[in-house]
């Protein structure tokens, strides 16, 4: 799949998120906060190679490390998104309470939720935006 359908099933999947934030389904929200943040880090990132699939914590690694967003960036270190790794591993929490243990989410995480991920597909859209439309697309 390449970049483009990622990152419009991750505008998708964030739409999603609002309504269901505006209709008071706060654990709904943050879980398909989290599969639209997927969603763009994957576009970012390109297809992994060993693997059909992203795994989750694999996926926040590499997209942390910011190799997609310059080449230059080196293997070892703090990577060039290290600020977004704390967002991304609490998305990931608040979706693994919300659709496994059924956590209580308030509203406030669930708009935090909201914010957080529109800032990472923002990011990623920036990225293609400065290459043009071919960058990255697998």
């Amino acid at each position: 799949m390449d970049k483009k359908t990622r990152l419009a099933g991750a505008r998708q999947a964030l739409a999603g998120a609002k309504v269901l934030l505006a209709n008071e389904d706060f654990r709904g929200c943050v879980s398909r906060c989290y599969y639209a943040a997927y969603q763009a880090m994957w576009a970012a990132v390109g297809e992994p190679e060993k693997k059909p699939r992203w795994e989750h914590f694999g996926l926040i690694k590499t997209f942390v490390r910011g190799n997609w967003f310059d080449f230059r960036a080196g293997r070892k270190g703090p990577g060039i998104f290290e600020r977004q790794r704390f967002t991304l591993r609490r998305l990931y929490d608040l979706r693994l309470g919300a659709d496994y243990r059924l956590d209580e989410v308030t509203q406030r995480e669930a708009q935090w939720a909201v914010d957080a991920t529109d800032e990472i597909i923002v990011l990623v859209e920036r990225k293609g935006n400065q290459n043009g439309a071919t960058d990255n697309e697998s």
